[in-house]
């Protein structure tokens, strides 16, 4: 089994129009699909992520912040999960209950072994 990390990208605070109701449903299936994938074997981790933070770059020698406000899209959480190539980690991601709801991106990405590293 490989390791891929699955960035959950959104445009601005998807949830953040949803009544009480909806977002308790939206929690129960993104639950209910975590669940699945680690009762499988698969889910190495999953956590949401804060909605602040800040940027850094490199430009001219120079270290240069963020947040950059002209963006629409975070990253508003991830996934570190086990597929057996990047085609079966696709498959797990298009299974997540998110893209039903609205306007969800996410990005499928292998974990590169490197010796040496951790």
């Amino acid at each position: 089994m490989r390791e891929f990390l699955l960035l959950i990208r959104s445009e601005e605070e998807p949830k953040a129009s949803l009544s009480p109701e909806q977002m308790q449903q939206h929690i129960e299936k993104i639950g209910g699909y975590l669940k699945r994938l680690t009762e499988e074997g698969r889910m190495k981790s999953a956590q949401p992520l804060e909605m602040e933070g800040t940027m850094l770059s490199y430009k001219n020698g120079q270290i240069v912040d963020g947040p950059y406000n002209e963006t629409k899209e975070i990253i508003s959480g991830y996934y570190h999960l086990l597929a057996k190539d990047l085609d079966e980690a696709i498959a797990i991601a298009k299974q997540d209950p998110r893209f039903e709801e609205g306007i969800w991106r996410m990005e499928v990405r292998p974990i590169k072994r490197v010796e040496g590293i951790n």
